[in-house]
């Protein structure tokens, strides 16, 4: 039996208003922010997709060996569910591996261990729990649930939790998954930036 075709997806399309520049090429210990996205996919995947904010487009086509798209243009602008349909649409395969480019402290282990539950074949979604909080944008999602993205954002229905919901999700909590407290660690401004920086990795 063949295994399971796995693509990963790092999302670096949005505009960062809130950080002030563009987050994906932010350093931390001398290495770009969107590196340590697709070094923790690269080994776990077949293929690897980076989405890109237009302005980008050109830029990390010169730093990276990832296939470089930006978000259909009827969706353009239209946040992660934008992102993760987009490369749904671009390739074939039964699972997508979510990753933002905001999360550096994202291991090859974590998302080996988030791939080790797609072997259930009624599940939609994997999904962390961590600290009772979601993280549906370090997850696994199942090809068949591009459908309902693509309804939602012609509903213009954007909300992670709005998909979910519709999905049949096998959420994993802290006590399932082995991992050191610093990998759903997110840098939304310059503050968290900074306070990120002080920290070993």
């Amino acid at each position: 039996m063949n295994q399971p075709k796995v693509t990963g997806i790092v999302l670096a399309g949005g505009e960062s208003r809130r950080f002030g520049s563009h987050k994906a090429f932010a350093k931390l210990h001398d290495r770009e922010f969107y590196d340590y996205a697709i070094d923790a996919l690269d080994k776990n995947v077949s293929q690897l997709y980076l989405v890109s904010h237009p302005d980008l487009e050109e830029e990390f086509q010169n730093r990276t060996t990832a296939i470089i798209v930006q978000d259909l243009p009827e969706f353009r602008g239209d946040g992660p569910l934008a992102g993760i349909y987009t490369v749904m649409q671009k390739t074939m395969s039964d699972w997508f591996v979510v990753l933002p480019c905001d999360t550096p402290f994202v291991t090859n282990n974590l998302i080996k261990q988030l791939i080790s539950f797609t072997n259930d074949k009624n599940i939609d979604a994997i999904v962390p729990v961590i600290n009772e909080r979601k993280q549906p944008l370090i997850a696994v999602y199942h090809s068949r649930v591009s459908e309902k993205i693509e309804k939602m954002l012609m509903d213009k229905n954007l909300k992670m939790s709005s998909l979910l919901a519709e999905c049949n999700v096998k959420y994993v909590t802290n006590q399932e998954l082995q991992f050191q407290d610093m990998e759903f660690e997110n840098i939304n401004n310059i503050s968290e930036y900074e306070k990120l920086q002080q920290k070993p990795i």
